[in-house]
């Protein structure tokens, strides 16, 4: 079961996963679940809100990977509901359908202690999962790139502007990773044989800079970056992408993002795509040609 499974890293998922098993995907809104059955997998509707109801499509599930959350919340109460809340839902979801093993995304940074509501909100989410009693993989993803990713339409749509805009102070490292990599990790999660526990981080091959970033996208010959934080930095972002963006997503895009864990990559054995490359793809599916 893929719960949270219309964004990017649940479609990428569930391509993977319908080649081997039965596929079952738990989504919010209607409009999200044909796509999701034209890959093959069975859509449950609106069974998020409730720990019995969705126990009652876990029955029979082996593995259930928890997509729902994000920075991008409409208010705190939202940030808090799908980025802790969630997870404790599917977390009973799972004991009571008897669920073996649960497999989290999450992402680097994550503490109890942290100070911004959404790290916080994702370490005590990681913390209810490492503490259940359940198999369990928490796999911190860096910032993920292709079509649907919020952080790379801002990155994107910031490089294309004139002159470029790149939300922070553009020094922050970042170790962007393709959405299929991501997939790839998160199924190998799923297939791997005997006690799985523990917490990975998955980030891409190569770190580099924000304004680094901004310049391969743009082209050697664009204009030095305009650097925006805080509040600024959120109405130009929503400009940009014509979309609310929260304070909280900004926080997020002007905080380095690189691994704070082992590596995940190394520990499900996938190979990671080089970035340049993962970029040229991202790019075509996105219908978006920056010069650079």
């Amino acid at each position: 079961m893929v719960t949270g499974a219309s964004g990017p890293v649940g479609h990428a998922l569930v391509t993977i996963l319908v080649e081997r098993d039965e596929v079952r995907a738990a989504v919010r809104r209607p409009e999200a679940a044909e796509p999701l059955r034209g890959l093959g997998a069975k859509v449950t509707v609106g069974r998020l809100d409730d720990a019995d109801a969705l126990a009652e499509v876990l029955r029979r599930v082996e593995t259930v990977v928890h997509l729902v959350g994000g920075p991008n919340q409409p208010d705190d109460e939202a940030l808090w509901d799908a980025n802790h809340g969630s997870v404790l839902r599917a977390l009973a979801a799972s004991k009571i359908a008897a669920v073996p093993r649960f497999v989290l995304v999450s992402v680097p940074g994550a503490s109890p202690d942290a100070g911004g509501a959404y790290l916080r909100a994702r370490g005590l989410a990681e913390e209810a999962v490492t503490t259940s009693g359940l198999e369990h993989a928490v796999i911190r993803s860096t910032h993920v790139y292709g079509p649907g990713s919020l952080w790379f339409a801002a990155v994107v749509q910031g490089a294309l502007a004139d002159p470029p805009l790149v939300v922070g102070d553009g020094s922050q490292p970042i170790a962007p990773v393709a959405v299929h990599d991501l997939a790839a990790v998160l199924a190998a999660a799923d297939d791997r044989r005997g006690e799985l526990a523990g917490t990975w981080c998955l980030q891409g091959p190569q770190t580099l800079s924000a304004d680094a970033l901004s310049t391969l996208l743009a082209g050697e010959e664009a204009p030095a970056a305009e650097h925006v934080r805080g509040d600024d930095a959120r109405r130009r972002s929503e400009g940009l992408l014509g979309i609310a963006v929260s304070a909280a997503a900004v926080e997020v895009f002007e905080a380095p993002s690189v691994s704070d864990a082992p590596d995940a990559a190394a520990a499900f054995g996938v190979e990671l795509t080089p970035l340049v490359e993962g970029l040229r793809a991202a790019l075509a599916a996105s219908s978006v040609s920056p010069d650079g």
